[in-house]
Order: structure tokens, then sequence, then C-alpha cells
């Protein structure tokens, strides 16, 4: 997902980008795997793998990878920090990562391969395909990757047919009672949502390396989208939650605002049910 055209997650070094290296096809189909991303464990899961998956960073999981929060597979840490211990006694074949891990890959690297999730492409479907075939082809499930595929691509265009319009959808991210806002990979390239024209008295700040442009209820208001959708990524990783009615009362009643699961929005994207599940929710959403 993007956030002012900057990837939601840290990115990946140019060396990480190759997240299945020619050394990890010349490897044997890994038998213990630790899954360290949700995408990677969604893709796998997906392919059929599930009896592969050792471990889970299983504090934040997404209701719909809950499964994975059974005592058959063993806690390994949280998608920033690693459990070393808990890793290590489970003498993995195959650690899979996302960029938020890539400061302590040399470590996990003491344990195990480490394989860094695609995230190289034109476009979201295009990285979407590059991270399943390149986990098909890790795992040795060419075919199941190829029709897993498949199916998400009919049934993306079963549900973007039931929308009515060119429908407006302005899409903010709540972190700590303030709204930035974002150019959504899944609302506004995969589904092809326009974002509405920002008013003129926006201003973006830049801390670091990175761009943020917060808008107030009134700016909002302002943009007469037909939905704003928030990505809360307060509730996803445990703070408080947006309080949607205060910000209701604030840009006025008459327009829409929903808010995706928190951590299938902010934690669990970039994955076959994950991007099914995203493009369910807003055309819900969106039905008049």
């Amino acid at each position: 997902m993007i956030i002012n055209g900057e990837s939601m997650y840290k990115p990946l070094a140019i060396a990480a980008l190759l997240s299945v290296t020619a050394q990890a096809w010349a490897q044997p189909v890994p038998e213990r795997v630790v899954a360290l991303d949700y995408a990677a464990l969604d893709i796998l899961d997906n392919l059929a793998q599930r009896e592969r998956i050792a471990g889970v960073a299983q504090a934040t999981l997404p209701d719909y990878l809950s499964d994975y929060a059974d005592d058959a597979f063993t806690d390994v840490g949280t998608l920033k920090v690693a459990d070393m211990e808990a890793l290590e006694s489970l003498s993995p074949d195959a650690i899979l990562i996302s960029g938020r891990l890539e400061a302590e890959r040399a470590n996990l690297e003491a344990l195990a391969p480490v394989y860094a999730v695609a995230t190289e492409g034109e476009d979201a479907w295009d990285q979407l395909e590059h991270r399943v075939d390149d986990l098909a082809a890790l795992f040795d499930a060419k075919q199941a990757g190829e029709q897993a595929l498949a199916d998400l691509r009919q049934a993306l265009d079963q549900q973007l047919a039931e929308i009515n319009g060119t429908p407006k959808v302005l899409v903010v991210v709540h972190n700590d009672g303030k709204l930035i806002v974002q150019h959504n990979a899944v609302v506004h390239d995969l589904m092809g949502l326009a974002s509405p024209e920002l008013p003129e008295n926006v201003e973006s700040v830049t801390r670091g390396e990175r761009t943020f442009t917060p808008l107030t209820p009134a700016q909002i208001a302002a943009t007469q989208p037909d939905l704003v959708w928030v990505v809360d990524r307060s509730a996803a990783i445990g703070q408080t939650p947006l309080d949607v009615e205060a910000l209701t009362q604030a840009v006025g009643d008459d327009l829409a605002i929903a808010v995706g699961s928190p951590r299938l929005w902010y934690l669990a994207g970039q994955g076959l049910d994950s991007t099914r599940l995203q493009v369910e929710e807003v055309v819900a959403a969106l039905a008049p």
C-alpha cells in the first residue's frame, strides 16, 4: 500500500528485493517454515502448504488467519521483532519476512535461509502475481499458484461489476488521532477508484525521508467524496481506535465513513485472501 506515493512498509534494501533468489530455487522444498509476514502466510495457505508452517507471528493475526493462533503453531514474535529463542527451538529450514524485519535479517539468517516477500511489479496486481509466483516456485506449487490467481481475478471482476458509477473514495490512515491521506494500492490502483482532489489549504509535512499529508475534519468534508475509507493503524496495533461517531459529527452526517478491518488493512495486505476481503469490504461500503 502507498502513502503519498511511498510504500506503507519500509522498503527493502536493493539486495533484498529479490524475494526468491536463484539460491532459493536451488534449495529443496522447505519442510519447516516460519512465516513472519501475513501476506506470505496467506499465500502459503492458499497453496495448500499449511502442514509446512511451524511458526507464526500470532500476536496480531487478522481474523481471517485466526486458525494459525492454534497451539499447533509456535508463536515466534511479532512482524517487527522476532522471538529468536522460539525460532531456534523450531530449527526451521525457511523464514519468510517482509521489510518490517529487514533490520534483523542477519540474525535470522544465522538460523535458516531467509526469503523476503516480493514487492517488485508495475502495479498492485503485478506485484501480487510476482509474490504468488515466487512462493509457488519455492514450494513447488506452480499449478496451485496459477489457479489461485485465476480464481482471485474472477472473484475481483465479479465484485467490481457491482460498483455503480464512478465513485470517488478518500482513503485516510488513522494514527493516534491524526488522519493522513493515503493513495491506496487496492482502492485506487487495483479497484481503479478515483481519489477526490484535496483543498488548496492542505499542506504536507516531511519527517526524515517520509512525507505525510494530514487532514482536518473540515478539509475531509471539503473533498466531498462518495466514501471516506479509514485504515485504522492505531486499532491494528492495539492502541485507541478512531472515534467514528466524533468524526461523523465533525464532517457532517451526509458524508459516508467506513473503517476497514484494522489488521486486515494495516498488517495483512498483499496476499490472496486479504486482497479479496479488502475489495469485498470496499464494495459493501459503496453499496446503495
